[in-house]
């Protein structure tokens, strides 16, 4: 999609994560007043979309980083000026949200425009579902942003889908589902950055919820989505693998052969960069890297950090096929002691 402007960019991104309309039928507050508030907030992103200037006084060329790691591009500038508008956009939110609990808000002029053209002219007077979503005891302000009303449906799958592609996303939920995986609407209530997440988790692995990412403290097994703005190409999904993948690379004579294809095609090769072994003051730690032998060639794969290249910006049948399959080689351990005995390289 072309963008008028960096400015327009990042705030397609609310657009984008705005879910359908799904109630909370039993609330404190109607299903017409819990719609009336849904079609506010998607008025106020469509707006801001439109004109972005009512938002903030400068726009800029619409440029992205080339991936989400903000690697390599030379342009120092570009992600000052993308903090400028996530700043004043949450800003604006947040604002909403406390207004609704009846904190002494101070609103600037643009803020104030904004309410106005959304037909909220007196911020002691606001509809009953924005007052309920910023006071009821599971409000925060990701909730309220994206009209989360109903706290026991996971949004995120719908949104995911449909950024991705239904055909082929929900051909791999439904294998996770049928093997007992669950969804889970991941977001950040402390440092609250307006990023929805989308984690399917196998609770075979443990009890402990997912936190979102692919990356980092990976306890389950699952998929783990994502979108941001100021990407190229801004939504990513990755393979959650659970401790690291040392130990599955030390059974790789186990995995049947499309197991062994992905893992060869997806994991990164040795390049001696010596991060492994940066704390050795003996020098005698070797590399940590995995030598595997497939197809007569053999490797030395790095176990480190290997949702960096088990993450995808699209999905397909095919991609589909090779996930299911490690996946289901995965949870073949989730019951043995690897969960208390493998640490995480």
């Amino acid at each position: 999609m072309e963008y008028a402007c960096l400015e327009q960019r990042m705030l397609s991104a609310y657009l984008a994560m705005m879910p359908a309309f799904i109630p909370k039928e039993d609330a404190d507050v109607s299903v017409a007043d819990q719609s009336e508030f849904y079609d506010i907030m998607k008025t106020l992103y469509q707006l801001l979309f439109d004109e972005p200037s009512l938002l903030v006084p400068t726009l800029h060329e619409d440029d992205a980083f080339p991936g989400r790691y903000k690697k390599g591009y030379g342009k120092p500038e570009l992600e000052i000026n993308v903090l400028k508008i996530k700043k004043a956009i949450e800003s604006l939110l947040k604002n909403m949200f406390f207004l609704g609990q009846g904190a002494d808000v101070k609103l600037n002029k643009r803020q104030l425009k904004i309410l106005s053209l959304l037909g909220i002219n007196d911020p002691t007077k606001l509809p009953v579902a924005w007052t309920w979503m910023s006071a009821r005891q599971s409000a925060n302000q990701v909730a309220f942003a994206y009209c989360l009303f109903y706290e026991n449906y996971v949004y995120t799958t719908d949104i995911y889908a449909r950024l991705l592609g239904d055909k082929s996303f929900h051909k791999l939920v439904r294998w996770m589902m049928g093997q007992g995986y669950k969804p889970y609407d991941t977001y950040n209530t402390v440092w609250v950055n307006y990023q929805l997440m989308l984690t399917y988790a196998n609770p075979a692995w443990g009890d402990e919820s997912p936190k979102g990412g692919n990356e980092y403290k990976i306890r389950h097994t699952g998929i783990s989505a994502q979108y941001d703005a100021y990407a190229r190409n801004p939504v990513t999904f990755g393979l959650c693998i659970p401790y690291g993948l040392r130990y599955f690379l030390e059974q790789f004579n186990a995995m049947n052969q499309i197991v062994k294809d992905f893992i060869v095609e997806r994991t990164k090769k040795c390049d001696g960069c010596r991060y492994c072994i940066q704390t050795d003051k003996t020098g005698k730690r070797p590399l940590a890297c995995i030598p595997i032998t497939h197809k007569q060639t053999t490797y030395k794969l790095c176990p480190y950090f290997p949702g960096y290249n088990y993450s995808w910006t699209h999905i397909d049948d095919n991609l589909v096929d090779k996930i299911v399959e490690f996946l289901a080689f995965m949870d073949g351990f989730a019951n043995s002691m690897i969960r208390c005995k493998v640490s995480r390289p």
